[in-house]
């Protein structure tokens, strides 16, 4: 989808605008007229493009977890004396603050994925289960360096983590939990690596 008709600019500034609506409007009110609109981009050229209103949600979920994904540090960039512990606690961090910056889009898009089963799996397919996957990588990664047990599940303890820190964030920032108790994130996060590296961790 990254060729067409759109040069990579215009297709930034439809996936940006995309965002903006998505993040304010129910999806079934958002128009092509309406994005065409937001964006700057004619509508035919977006059509032209991606032919689909799923496509282009396709391809926002994909940008998303990429602009996520590209705010992690690479495993290959552990500071001399950083232990995994570190690691795994910065990474949780940046997570928080990368999904605390996309809350309004997360919300809607949860709103959405729990009114329409193909939306749900387009979301959970695209960005969960993707997101998944790179954090799988980047435990593999220290589990080839003998960081991790060798028969620990690395994909299973992967998606336990990061449902746990999503959960949380939504349900405190998201859904009111703000307004009886502030989040703490570094105790969070410090308990949170605990546990995980207490079922994974050599």
């Amino acid at each position: 989808m990254s060729r067409g008709v759109l040069s990579a600019e215009e297709q930034r500034e439809v996936l940006d605008g995309a965002v903006k609506l998505i993040s304010t409007q129910e999806l079934s009110a958002i128009t092509l007229e309406g994005l065409s609109k937001a964006c700057g981009v004619p509508a035919f050229d977006i059509v032209r493009q991606y032919h689909s209103k799923e496509n282009i949600l396709q391809a926002v979920l994909e940008r998303e977890l990429e602009l996520i994904a590209g705010a992690v540090p690479s495993p290959e960039l552990r500071f001399p004396g950083e232990t995994l512990k570190d690691e795994i606690e910065v990474l949780a961090k940046v997570m928080l603050g990368e999904y605390r910056s996309r809350l309004k889009f997360m919300g809607k898009m949860l709103s959405e994925a729990m009114k329409n089963p193909e939306i749900g799996a387009l979301f959970y397919k695209t960005f969960i289960e993707q997101g998944r996957l790179l954090f799988t990588e980047f435990l593999n990664t220290r589990k080839a360096l003998g960081e991790l047990r060798d028969d620990a599940d690395v994909e299973a303890a992967a998606a336990m983590f990061l449902s746990a820190l999503t959960f949380i964030l939504l349900v405190v920032e998201l859904f009111g939990g703000n307004k009886v108790e502030a989040l703490d994130d570094e105790r969070l996060v410090r308990e949170m690596t605990d546990v995980f590296l207490r079922g994974v961790r050599s």
